[in-house]
């Protein structure tokens, strides 16, 4: 299970671990975000830190209408104690983690400042139902 909490700005911040060319893993705060259906976006700072291998360039409706373009690097997540292999686009902003990387997944949020986030595969949340 992934946790993470509801910051000041009623932002659901969990930790993702992410691997550099090297193998080695670190941590970055991420924001939940459902009206993003990609993975994961990082800054270019991050990007370049990690010495992720670039892919391709892509295209991008922004929710003011405008178009933009970014480029999408390869990536390994640990994520929910797992590795697994993902494009991330290069945005110079806060990392956000997409509904893509939700998927197969159950959220929870008590959406209050400090509050709890918890993300659980979908396999973990029919276990412990079982159980």
């Amino acid at each position: 299970m992934i946790t993470g909490q509801v910051n000041a700005l009623y932002e659901a911040v969990i930790p993702v671990h992410l691997c550099d060319a090297t193998g080695t893993t670190h941590q970055f705060e991420a924001v939940l975000d459902t009206g993003f259906n990609g993975t994961l976006t990082l800054p270019s700072e991050i990007i370049t830190t990690l010495q992720l291998p670039w892919r391709t360039r892509g295209n991008v409706l922004l929710a003011d209408g405008r178009e933009d373009t970014f480029d999408i690097y390869v990536a390994t997540i640990v994520w929910d104690g797992k590795p697994r292999h993902i494009l991330v686009e290069a945005v110079d902003m806060m990392p956000l983690v997409g509904m893509r990387l939700l998927a197969d997944h159950d959220v929870w949020l008590r959406v209050q400042r400090g509050g709890a986030v918890q993300i659980a595969g979908i396999s973990e949340v029919e276990n412990s139902a079982a159980s």
